[in-house]
């Protein structure tokens, strides 16, 4: 009786929470009797325990489900793999085979627990409906749902970190040239500030995806003034736009001002879009209507004005009178609204008068000083600047010469300088004809062919048919990394890497293929070939004739030719018959 007093008397005191708690942990007891138990190996704790101690929840919201996830994979090692449990804490004692560890898989599963708990958030996608807990049916899937959505995490706080690193930057390489009301007009002075600021319009001097043209414009003298309005509710296109200002402080001829979406408008449309970051979208859509002559709601375009009333100081005046909506009306238009473009205009005008557009790109010192760094030792790199073309980029382009004659000959002494010390002089080479002029043809095919075999591939191959059929002109342009907008530094290094891999390729191979490709042609012959090969001729063509018959080794006809003519004296006996 005394107990039952006293366990009524515990139950009274208890809170709501607690009693949530407890139930919970007593119907996972009930439940999972074998989790539950007390061992001696685990010095006097159960799995449950460690359960309990692992949920992150303040009433225990995990636990049934948690134990139901020990309780499968123990399932799973005593029904599937036939595996005996192990009741040990130091797995490094639990035998080597058929048998797993439970107390392993627990500490997995309150490993996971309060990492699942906190990367709720981050549980979505495909994982999405994970996010009940109740849903999840194996300590796997478990795993994978956490470390996904942990993943998820680390990306968004990393992209965080991005965007606050990007911003600073973009900050520290701008100017804030206004910051009204209903703008903030700033002017980037980088292409990663035109980039950050310009983000969501489609102007080439903002665009990450695309050739970006902030640095050619900025080369030309030209400043642009972002201009964000801070109000949400007006056309998108109105959110972001640009002056775009000359170092003469003159507006661009063909483009002054810019919507978010590149259309170019003129003073007057211009002023009206910042009008509707002023007023806002609704009361200027009641203003088009009234200027359209359809139905207007007057009272909208009143309250709007109202706040305008002797503003700006210094401009034009205009009385409120609510009553006189149509020349309220016009009066904001020429004063406030003609008044705010002209004031950004000037703040405009001043910033770039103060700061002008310069050339934001490396000096035609910085390319000589580039070039200087590569020794090459076939090919020519030549430097074109704005200056000596025109146009508004730099250009380069590589070319080389070749010389047939002078190879072959180059051919001819490598060959001697091979042979060792005293060896008379040889001609491994000669060219079929001394008059090169008929093997044109032959001689520009050689050529490429060589070049080709060395996986150069140069865009054009000029022969010198006017002159020397044996001369060469070989050019590299640019291609990619040099074009109208382009050409900046590392472009230029980047294709100078190229050239030194080609003109590598020049040293180690190109004399070689272009000897093979010669003969090939029939341009030149090996002499020691040809000799052998007109040995060989005239030795067939004797075996054809009569006097191979007697004599097959020509040695042994020489050495007979060779001998004295000897006479011999023979006495003839004629007898006459009658």
């Amino acid at each position: 009786m005394k107990l039952l007093f006293e366990n009524w008397r515990k139950y009274t005191l208890l809170t709501e929470e607690q009693l949530i708690i407890e139930g919970r942990i007593d119907d996972t007891k009930t439940k999972y009797p074998q989790i539950a138990k007390k061992r001696e190996e685990f010095d006097g704790e159960s799995l449950l325990d460690v359960l309990v101690d692992a949920d992150p929840t303040d009433n225990q919201k995990y636990l049934m489900k948690a134990a139901s996830l020990l309780q499968t994979a123990i399932d799973y090692q005593e029904d599937q793999l036939k595996h005996k449990p192990w009741w040990g804490k130091n797995t490094a004692y639990m035998p080597e085979s058929e048998h797993y560890a439970p107390w392993g898989i627990t500490r997995r599963i309150a490993e996971f627990l309060p990492r699942y708990h906190e990367a709720l958030p981050f549980i979505r996608d495909q994982d999405a409906p994970f996010k009940d807990f109740n849903l999840i049916n194996d300590v796997s899937a478990l795993e994978a749902v956490v470390i996904n959505a942990e993943q998820k995490k680390q990306r968004q706080e990393q992209e965080k970190e991005e965007k606050a690193v990007a911003g600073a930057k973009a900050r520290e390489e701008s100017t804030l040239v206004a910051n009204t009301p209903w703008h903030i007009v700033t002017r980037p002075l980088t292409e990663h500030s035109a980039c950050y600021f310009g983000k969501g319009s489609t102007w080439c001097v903002a665009a990450t995806e695309s050739e970006n043209y902030f640095d050619d414009y900025t080369n030309q003298g030209y400043g642009f003034d972002f201009v964000m309005a801070k109000r949400k509710n007006i056309d998108p296109d109105y959110k972001l736009m640009t002056f775009v200002i000359n170092n003469d402080g003159t507006l661009k001829d063909d483009e002054p001002h810019k919507d978010r979406v590149n259309e170019t408008l003129e003073v007057d449309d211009f002023s009206r879009a910042l009008a509707q970051g002023m007023l806002g979208q609704e009361a200027w859509d009641e203003i088009v209507s009234f200027e359209e002559g359809e139905p207007f709601k007057e009272e909208v375009i009143l309250e709007a004005l109202k706040n305008f009333k002797g503003w700006p100081e210094g401009g034009v005046e205009w009385d409120y009178k609510p009553s006189d909506v149509v020349s309220l009306i016009e009066a904001f238009k020429e004063g406030p609204m003609k008044q705010y473009y002209a004031t950004l205009y000037e703040l405009g005008k001043d910033n770039i008068s103060d700061e002008p557009a310069e050339s934001t790109g490396p000096r035609d010192e910085d390319y000589e000083e580039k070039l200087a760094e590569y020794d090459f030792q076939h090919i020519h790199v030549e430097l074109q600047y704005p200056s000596e073309t025109g146009l508004d980029y730099i250009y380069w382009e590589a070319s080389m010469q070749i010389d047939v004659e002078r190879e072959v000959g180059n051919a001819v002494v490598a060959a001697n300088v091979a042979q060792s010390p005293g060896h008379p002089r040889y001609e491994p080479y000669r060219f079929v004809d001394e008059d090169l002029s008929d093997l044109s043809d032959e001689l520009n095919r050689a050529v490429e062919t060589a070049l080709n075999a060395i996986n150069l591939y140069p865009d054009e191959i000029e022969q010198n048919n006017w002159g020397d059929p044996a001369e060469f002109y070989i050019r590299w342009s640019p291609g990619a990394y040099a074009y109208p907008g382009g050409g900046d530094l590392d472009q230029f290094e980047s294709w100078l890497d190229d050239m030194k891999f080609d003109d590598a390729s020049v040293s180690d191979g190109f004399r070689t293929e272009l000897i093979e490709a010669l003969e090939e042609e029939g341009v030149i012959e090996d002499i020691e070939k040809a000799e052998a090969e007109k040995a060989a001729a005239a030795e067939e063509e004797r075996k054809q004739s009569r006097d191979y018959e007697y004599w097959p080794d020509p040695e042994a006809k020489k050495k007979q030719l060779e001998l004295p003519l000897q006479e011999n004296r023979i006495r003839i006996k004629i007898i006459k018959k009658r």
